[in-house]
């Protein structure tokens, strides 16, 4: 893997830097997907939990804990063939189906404040380290992560035999840090510093997917500079800080009471002026971790409106959600989660139940095992959208079939060499069942998977084809970058887009 992604970067890097597209210039409203597509079976997903430890998060702890299960369940997927228990493995069914190989990890939002001691908060916290330690009587992984691989795992509960639900005991043990930690939380610092390859050496596997996932209720705190804790800490008032220093906007001053609108990170160009690390910066380090649309988000806080101040011997934020628990807006996190798009997922911390977004997780990972499923409505070269005729737009039905139009540009590469795909020819695109890659060999398409590629998790119900004769080569991979429309699959907007022609 690693000489392949070598190959990819050398290839990136001849046709120019990784930002910059190779397909035609895309005009105003549209937007370019890319994605790593590895060409074998995929069943390798690190998950990376950073939990609010601060003293107003037990019942949110005990949530978390509770409702892990339902993300674990979420994993089983017919991809991954029977687990050999008995039960159904199929898709409206998959109790009997196995889970790809995980690694779990827990990290707090704790880095402490880099310059002074005050009531929870130290001068490095946790510092991005792996916890693992067991809260009450409970049986904790044996490393400092959760290890599950090949129906074997490093939780040796000698309660029970079942490998998949010794990984959720594991969870449940190490999952509840307790609630001494500093209410000034760095949520996004603490992911970078887990991940950074030195702090937790061995969780982070090459191969694998990623997935982060931030429990919180509060917004991200990360501090560029120990100046923004240079006074004391001990006032609910001063957590204040972190949002004059952080958000920006719309209308007066963030000290004055009322309403505030369009509130967003701070994003001025010089960096001089950030007292918090600008939140750009987090979301390039985790993409730069993986090959592009191989990390996943997912953050469950409080809701970014209403935004409103309130004042008590200072400014302070108002909770933008508060039944059952109390959270201020996320907006620096929601931030990061739209930067991911459809590998992206935002759910309300003030509720009683984790499990559906849980769910969503789970669902979202196998979508992305092999799945080869495009991000985003696409569109063909002069900008109309490509679909299948007959499929629902949102209320509009796809008048042509056009994916054969799609505008895509795929390369194939293998740990030896890459070279561009060429498109299969038209009949390829409107007859899913041939397979046969014919005069053009190999070739790319895009067809309609629904088993594999649904809207609402990925973002279309087209995925991505590479016909050839025999099996891929092993350790082979695709690079695809195809246009593609901002408007969300289903949505009124998207049905009033130009159809292909």
């Amino acid at each position: 893997m690693p000489r392949l992604l070598v190959a990819i970067g050398a290839l990136l890097l001849a046709s120019g830097c990784v930002n910059r597209s190779l397909i035609a210039p895309t005009d105003e409203g549209q937007t370019e997907a890319v994605h790593y597509f590895p060409q074998s079976l995929e069943k390798e997903i690190d998950i990376l939990f950073v939990i609010d430890n601060s003293k107003s998060m037990n019942e949110e702890q005990v949530n978390l804990a509770t409702n892990f299960p339902r993300l674990i369940e979420a994993l089983r997927s017919p991809k991954l063939g029977p687990d050999g228990s008995g039960k159904p493995c199929h898709p409206d069914n998959p109790t009997g189906c196995r889970i790809p190989n995980v690694h779990v990890g827990v990290v707090s939002t704790d880095v402490g404040v880099g310059l002074v001691n005050g009531p929870y908060c130290s001068m490095n916290g946790d510092n991005g380290v792996l916890q693992s330690k067991p809260r009450g009587s409970c049986i904790p992984p044996s490393d400092s992560f959760i290890r599950y691989e090949e129906g074997v795992t490093n939780v040796e509960d000698p309660s029970t035999a079942d490998p998949v639900e010794r990984v959720k005991r594991g969870f449940s043990c190490i999952a509840r840090l307790g609630t001494e930690g500093c209410g000034f939380e760095h949520p996004l610092e603490a992911a970078r510093r887990a991940l950074d390859g030195k702090t937790n050496p061995g969780f982070l596997r090459p191969d694998a997917y990623l997935a982060l996932v931030f429990i919180t209720d509060e917004d991200d705190c990360s501090g560029q500079t120990p100046q923004l804790f240079a006074e004391a800490l001990d006032t609910e008032v001063d957590g204040f800080r972190c949002f004059q220093h952080g958000i920006r906007c719309d209308g007066p001053d963030l000290t004055q009471q009322g309403p505030h609108e369009n509130c967003r990170p701070l994003d001025d160009p010089d960096p001089s002026k950030h007292l918090l690390r600008p939140v750009q910066s987090y979301v390039d380090f985790f993409r730069g971790l993986k090959p592009p649309g191989r990390v996943i988000v997912s953050v469950i806080a409080g809701p970014v409106e209403p935004v409103v101040v309130g004042y008590s011997d200072g400014p302070f934020v108002q909770p933008s959600c508060t039944s059952p628990g109390v959270a201020k807006p996320a907006i620096r996190l929601k931030a990061v989660v739209d930067a991911f798009g459809s590998r992206g997922d935002f759910s309300e911390i003030c509720t009683t139940d984790f499990g559906p977004a849980l769910k969503r997780l789970g669902q979202l990972i196998v979508a992305s095992l092999g799945g080869q499923c495009i991000s985003a409505p696409p569109l063909t070269e002069d900008g109309g959208l490509a679909c299948q005729a007959g499929d629902d737009l949102g209320g509009v039905s796809c008048q042509t079939s056009c994916l054969d139009h799609a505008d895509c540009v795929v390369e194939l590469t293998t740990s030896e060499r890459s070279g561009i795909v060429p498109r299969c020819e038209a009949d390829r695109f409107t007859n899913a069942t041939n397979t046969d890659c014919g005069a053009r060999c190999p070739c790319w398409r895009v067809v309609s998977k629904p088993s594999d590629c649904k809207p609402e998790v990925n973002g279309s119900p087209y995925g991505l084809e590479i016909l050839r004769r025999g099996e891929a080569e092993k350790g082979s991979a695709a690079l695809v970058r195809c246009a593609t429309s901002p408007l969300p699959w289903g949505s009124a907007e998207l049905a009033a887009q130009p159809q292909c022609h």
